[in-house]
């Protein structure tokens, strides 16, 4: 079988605000992160995101919360960005933001101004509860303003019961109709949505994503067959700068567990990639292998609730429940 590699992050996502306008049932972050004076500041992340670039890494993305509502974080982040001359990876949005459409042009202005040229992820699905004309709109001034008409992806949170929310996708493909998108429509691959995508160009592709559940919920388990190991060495191999300034080895949900946190972005990267290689869950994660890891318990004796094919959520439900540590024996 093949195996993992020690943690080597090329990447750091900074989540400036865990504010949100939304308030999302499926939603994991931690809204006290980052609140009032220890909000992270462009000023503390600057020189992190310069010892990033030292350190070989090539890559930066934004998430939350909504970035947005650190706009003056992300326009001094994306200018050092540019001058350190790394490469954009996502810039995650739910698109439902702004106040008006001055608003919204004044803000991406700014932000492409600043020199962004990676891509927008749009969460958009029923969990968002956006208003689909709302998030056209951005998707529109964002083609309009970027140059670009392939600087957007969907990222769809899936239905409870693992569906698409093909309604909500198709209110947005008519309402790109009206936006000069007069052939937006939705392009659907084997019954399962593939893009959004229009005669002139236009192409939204739409990534489902399974329904971020928490560590105890038992609907998680009744899977038919286990998830596949990938030792987390596609996107999540990274550094995830949370908005209080602490940092995790991890992009997903389960960055807000303190078995992934490596430290603040005041410690030296080097420090914290140490920390990543010397960490029992992240050497799980990234070298040994969540798979084999959950063969060798029930090799043990230990019996799960059932099966998951998420691997982010067992991830989530061993940094609470792992038998290896004290007082949980199998």
């Amino acid at each position: 079988m093949m195996g993992g590699a020690p943690f080597n992050p090329k990447e750091v996502i900074f989540a400036p605000t865990a504010a949100c306008n939304l308030h999302c049932a499926h939603c994991r972050v931690d809204r006290t992160r980052g609140a009032g004076a220890a909000r992270l500041t462009a000023e503390r992340a600057i020189p992190f995101l310069r010892d990033c670039a030292e350190r070989g890494i090539e890559r930066v993305g934004f998430s939350g919360g909504e970035p947005f509502l650190a706009l003056d974080f992300l326009v001094a982040l994306c200018a050092e960005t540019v001058s350190l001359d790394l490469y954009f990876d996502r810039l995650m949005t739910n698109g439902d933001w702004y106040r008006d459409e001055a608003h919204l042009r004044k803000a991406l202005e700014a932000v492409y101004d600043a020199g962004f040229d990676g891509t927008v992820g749009l969460s958009l699905d029923r969990w968002h509860g956006q208003e689909s004309g709302r998030v056209a709109l951005l998707i529109a001034r964002v083609a309009d303003i970027s140059g670009r008409n392939d600087g957007i992806e969907i990222d769809c949170a899936l239905n409870a019961d693992g569906s698409y929310p093909v309604e909500l996708l198709e209110d947005v493909a008519r309402a790109l109709k009206g936006l000069g998108f007069p052939e937006a429509a939705l392009v659907r691959d084997y019954g399962v949505p593939a893009a959004i995508a229009d005669g002139r160009g236009l192409r939204l592709p739409i990534t489902g994503i399974p329904l971020s559940r928490g560590a105890d919920d038992p609907a998680a388990w009744n899977a038919e067959e286990w998830f596949k190991d990938d030792w987390c060495l596609g996107p999540g191999n990274v550094l995830y700068a949370h908005a209080d300034g602490s940092v995790a080895a991890c992009c997903g949900f389960a960055n807000e567990r303190p078995e992934l946190a490596l430290g603040t972005v005041d410690d030296p990267v080097e420090a914290l990639i140490a920390a990543g290689l010397s960490g029992n869950h992240t050497r799980l994660c990234y070298q040994t292998g969540l798979a084999t890891h959950r063969a060798e318990l029930e090799a043990r004796g230990f019996r799960f609730p059932g099966k998951t094919g998420d691997m982010c959520f067992f991830c989530d439900w061993l940094c609470a429940h792992d038998p290896n540590k004290p007082n949980q024996q199998p």
